[in-house]
């Protein structure tokens, strides 16, 4: 009998998972088996690009494979509930932000829980969200625009990127009491065409989207939003320091963790993130693709995420982020 039950005992230790033991504290050895990644958004995005280099970064310090998996929809709700719910301690998130802080307040229901199911790791980048003008606006600053805006109620039109890029000029907007007219777009390709063919004169979107209108001359960035200047764009300046602090946010991404991550693997990949980010090259291509480079601890990222959350609930006091017109 004695000889029965440790047989029995020993194939339920068999059939455990391998990873079990290594996870409970963060001590033992961590990937056992390839790393899947979810990435929110479609292949050949800027954040793609981001997510793929820093995996390949990582599979050469873990020493096992990393494998990008790409669940775009519904501005990342889609990826990010599918990690969420993925329950399984070999997967990550490369994420952004605006997920957790924006979708709750803007879509019927998100498949996860953004203050539970989260374990911020390392923030990774920080996208450049530009605001760009067509050459014929006479317009060189966002003083500039608001001054032809208000001189020409209704008459210039705007589109953006979704999310963040729509709600912080639609604040600006409301802020400054101006009447611009929104397009609204369902494919995420035509608004740079339409501005650098004229049919819209402002768009507020990814850097990486207005660099087609603004290479070819058609149309010029006069501000971003982002907290800090962007190298490729020294000479541009961040909104707050334009004097429109209601325009000032950056557009956040990093990875994230499991529910129930141990602090000190949690730590550990922090660790190996920060590695790999001090890469001149990997950091050159980052900011290549428009991107600003972050690197930072798990505290760092968490707090990065409050605060966008605080800047959203600001905006969310002066416009209707469901009716955004």
């Amino acid at each position: 009998m004695r000889l029965l039950r440790a047989t029995l005992f020993s194939i339920i230790l068999a059939g455990a998972p391998v990873t079990t033991g290594s996870t409970a504290d963060g001590n033992g050895a961590w990937p056992v088996r390839p790393v899947r990644i979810i990435v929110p958004i479609g292949t050949g995005s800027a954040p793609d690009a981001v997510a793929r280099l820093v995996g390949d970064g990582l599979r050469q310090r873990w020493g096992q494979p990393v494998v990008i998996e790409n669940r775009a929809g519904a501005d990342a709700s889609v990826g990010t509930g599918a990690f969420a719910n993925a329950n399984d301690d070999h997967t990550l998130l490369y994420g952004f932000a605006s997920a957790l802080t924006v979708n709750p307040l803007i879509q019927e229901k998100v498949p996860f829980d953004p203050a539970r199911d989260f374990v911020s790791i390392s923030p990774v980048a920080n996208t450049v969200i530009a605001v760009a003008v067509h050459r014929d606006l006479p317009v060189y600053s966002l003083a500039d625009l608001a001054r032809v805006a208000q001189d020409m109620p209704g008459k210039i039109l705007w589109g953006s990127g979704p999310s963040l890029p729509r709600f912080i000029f639609a604040a600006f907007l409301k802020r400054r009491k101006l009447e611009m007219l929104y397009v609204p777009y369902r494919d995420v390709a035509a608004p740079p065409i339409d501005l650098a063919e004229g049919r819209i004169q402002v768009l507020i979107t990814s850097l990486q989207a207005t660099i087609g209108p603004v290479q070819s001359g058609k149309a010029r960035v006069i501000a971003i939003t982002n907290t800090r200047r962007a190298a490729t764009l020294p000479d541009v300046p961040i909104a707050s320091e334009a004097g429109h602090p209601e325009m000032s946010i950056d557009g956040l991404a990093g990875f994230f963790g499991w529910r129930g991550m141990p602090t000190k693997l949690r730590d550990r990949i922090s660790a190996d993130i920060a590695e790999v980010l001090r890469d001149p090259e990997i950091r050159a291509r980052i900011e290549a693709s428009g991107q600003l480079v972050l690197g930072g601890t798990p505290e760092e990222f968490a707090a990065a995420i409050e605060q966008q959350r605080a800047r959203i609930a600001e905006i969310a006091a002066l416009i209707d982020l469901k009716d955004v017109k």
